[in-house]
């Protein structure tokens, strides 16, 4: 069906729109949009079903009633809906946009595709927003089918490439039902509104990781979360709030004037990269729609921040771990800056969802990119456990040799990346002194205020959050090329391998914060070029021996892999390595104590590896093979450093000294904890336990005496928790996991 252009809005209008807002509407080149959806996208009820019109082009009206996508008999004029509102954004911002909508109520991409392929795929779109039926992308048990979803967005956009090989297509994540949420007996009856929201947000962002072909997904989902997450809207519209927004409308599914609103904002800053608060309280759509400039404010600030800040902000899980990925699969790497992903896998493989990190710069938000073949840096998580940290380049994809360009002023800056336990991105830490002409690899921090920065010939700097001045230059001494950073027993270490240093070395005494901290290579590690070491990990797995006494040390030689050091005596002696090839290349590592034994997980050539070592202090590892990959590496794709994912609760809070010592087991436990206070002749008396999850909410709570007691955890969910135990003494935590 040939596509025909739709009228353009008055000069009278224009100049109303430009006069209210001081926006300037300079003539451009065109960009041709289309908006694929159904009544999420057209609007279910006015003002947004028809708003705006007569400025966008319908494709479906008019069609005859026997065709699949005849507009529904009680809506036979045009649709506006959200992009007749988008189209009303860009006409404010100056922007030439031509705006088709093909939407039909309650269908879904399956139905697109083989009842609308002829307007889907022709030539000449810009770009191209895909809405998948509201409830398909959730869980089979839920009553979804992602397998559909999957397949039909994919062929889509296939169709769309095929047709119009430079069109970026979208992903329009949408949002959570209270109808399937709140009602007895409904789909996600018992459960917040957030789990139907976060389904829906790891299926948008697996389909976006595993087709490597969309431009974004734009988070109209998450953004109505985040405003009910901070009180702006309301969580449960079965029980209204007059002082909030309710997004929905009155059958509890559809958007209301509100949630169209924020849903033109998300999709009008996700496809035009214009901060929607430059629209102002003032903005034309917010008053024909009959929205407050209060709220219309409020909700341009949700938009901004779910878009600009947190690319793909949700919550991680604790358990999971994050590896960094470079490059989208689609072309082979190179030295040149590439896009970088953060992505969350469960222990078992299973992709949870990728956060993209920014490749232009918006405000604040920097773009982060890294070199495509440069395989030395890494992912950590601050000591707290609440951020992960990660290190790039402010350079856009594609610009040229990226780790050897001059960094100076605000060109080529290395950067420090900050990403919360909510999956938050914060990319404004700025490194112009340090690392120019070579790599930035590393960052660590106690509690994301401030990081200490390894590269390659700038020794070990201390930088503070949100930095755009000087650095300190923190070690001293002539090792200047470091490798990975890591703190552990309140102290920092840094791997190396050059000169007459390839180990591990400790910086200075504690946490320095002060030009001159000395390193100091541990007493046993080689002074030559035997080793290639990179990430490694600290446990303590021995009663008689103080403090940390078993590090394992993950080395990128053919014949490396992981290798077992212990402290014996003063000296780290090596007790064995987890062997390596020529393909695994190991690089980044990360671990956890599993009752007595340590689990590793570790990144490299072939992809991630996990092994679980059982033999305790100062013997050879229990296993000296390591295993085929359970995330194998993508081509066209290198993996970076792995960290276990952040918890929005701290690890481990201060505690007073006379805080009780306490004993946990099993740990992982099924049904019940048993805590063990102060030893056998420990305190009696009132003891409070207090189970929180990783967001801080209280779980479980029971109250006891004595220095025996156990916990029952039959109702506790599976996952990773702390246990705060409060007795006269004092207040303690633990961190353990529930597992069946």
């Amino acid at each position: 069906m040939p596509i025909s252009f739709s009228p353009r809005i008055t000069g009278r209008l224009l100049g109303l729109a430009t006069a209210v807002l001081g926006l300037s509407a300079t003539a451009s080149a065109q960009t041709r949009v289309l908006f694929v959806g159904n009544s999420f996208t057209h609007g279910q009820y006015a003002p947004a079903l028809n708003y705006n019109a007569a400025a966008i082009t319908d494709v479906n009206f008019g069609l005859p009633a026997t065709n699949p996508r005849a507009h529904d008999p009680g809506m036979p004029a045009a649709f506006g809906g959200v992009p007749g509102i988008f189209k009303k954004f860009t006409t404010q911002a100056g922007l030439n946009y031509d705006v088709h909508i093909e939407a039909v109520s309650g269908k879904s991409l399956e139905f697109h595709n083989t009842n609308a392929l002829s307007v889907i795929a022709q030539p000449g779109w810009d770009k191209v927003v895909l809405q998948e039926q509201s409830t398909r992308p959730t869980p089979t048990a839920r009553g979804g089918n992602r397998a559909l979803f999957y397949t039909y967005s994919t062929l889509l956009e296939q169709a769309i490439h095929g047709a119009s090989p430079a069109a970026q297509v979208y992903l329009h994540g949408t949002w959570a039902r209270p109808d399937f949420t709140y009602p007895a007996g409904s789909r996600y009856a018992g459960l917040p509104i957030d789990s139907m929201a976060q389904d829906l947000h790891n299926s948008y962002y697996q389909a976006f990781a595993t087709n490597g072909r969309f431009a974004a997904v734009a988070p109209v989902g998450d953004a109505w979360l985040r405003a009910i997450t901070a009180g702006v809207a309301v969580r449960n519209p079965y029980t209204p709030d007059a002082s909030k927004i309710n997004l929905w409308a009155s059958d509890q599914v559809h958007a209301s004037k509100w949630g169209s609103y924020l849903s033109a904002l998300v999709l009008f800053h996700q496809l035009t990269n214009v901060d929607p608060r430059t629209l102002g309280a003032a903005e034309v759509a917010a008053i024909d729609l009959g929205i407050t400039p209060a709220d219309a404010a409020v909700l341009q600030q949700i938009a901004y921040e779910q878009v600009a800040l947190p690319t793909n902000a949700t919550a991680f899980t604790p358990g999971n771990v994050a590896v960094v990925r470079v490059g989208d699969g689609t072309a082979t790497l190179t030295t040149a800056a590439t896009a970088e992903f953060v992505d969350e896998y469960t222990l078992d493989g299973t992709l949870v969802r990728s956060i993209a990190m920014p490749t232009a710069d918006n405000g604040t938000a920097l773009a982060f990119t890294n070199s495509g073949t440069a395989t030395s840096d890494n992912i950590t998580r601050s000591a707290d456990g609440r951020y992960l940290l990660l290190t790039g380049y402010n350079a856009v994809p594609g610009t040229a040799a990226i780790v050897t360009s001059t960094n100076s002023g605000t060109t080529n800056n290395r950067l420090v990346a900050r990403i919360r336990a909510t999956g938050t991105v914060e990319t404004n830490t700025r490194i112009n002194d340090a690392f120019s002409g070579s790599n930035i690899r590393s960052a660590v921090s106690t509690d994301g205020s401030a990081f200490y920065v390894s590269g390659g010939n700038s020794g070990i700097r201390y930088v503070p959050f949100g930095n755009a001045g000087p650095t300190t230059a923190l070690s001293s001494g002539p090792v200047v090329n470091f490798r990975i950073l890591g703190i552990a027993g309140g102290n920092l270490y840094a791997t190396s391998a050059t000169g007459s240093n390839y180990g591990l070395n400790q910086i200075g005494t504690g946490l320095p914060t002060a030009a001159g901290a000395a390193v100091t290579l541990l007493p046993g590690f080689p002074t030559a070029s035997v080793a290639s070491p990179y990430g490694f990990y600290f446990a303590d797995l021995s009663a008689t021996v103080p403090g940390l006494d078993v590090v394992y040390v993950a080395d990128d030689a053919a014949t490396g892999g992981i290798r077992k050091w212990s402290l014996v005596d003063g000296i780290w002696m090596l007790n064995g390595t987890v062997g390596g090839s020529a393909t695994a290349l190991l690089r980044g590592l990360t671990g956890q104590l599993v009752g007595t034994a340590v689990q590793l997980v570790a990144s490299g050539g072939g992809g991630l590896y996990t092994i679980t070592d059982q033999a305790g202090y100062n013997v050879a590892p229990s296993t000296n093979a390591l295993p085929a990959p359970f995330v194998p590496l993508a081509a066209n794709t290198s993996f970076r450093g792995v960290a276990f994912a952040p918890m929005a609760t701290a690890l481990a809070a201060a505690q007073p000294a006379a805080a009780p010592q306490v004993g946990v087991f099993p740990n992982p436990a099924t049904n019940q904890i048993t805590m063990q206070l102060g030893g056998l002749n420990g305190p009696v008396g009132t003891v409070r336990a207090t189970l929180l999850n990783m967001l801080g909410q209280v779980v479980a709570e029971q109250q006891g005496t004595g220095s025996l007691l156990t916990f029952n955890v039959n109702a506790v969910a599976n996952g990773v928790y702390l246990l705060r135990l409060q007795t006269a003494a004092g207040t303690t935590s633990r961190r353990v996991e529930v597992r069946r």
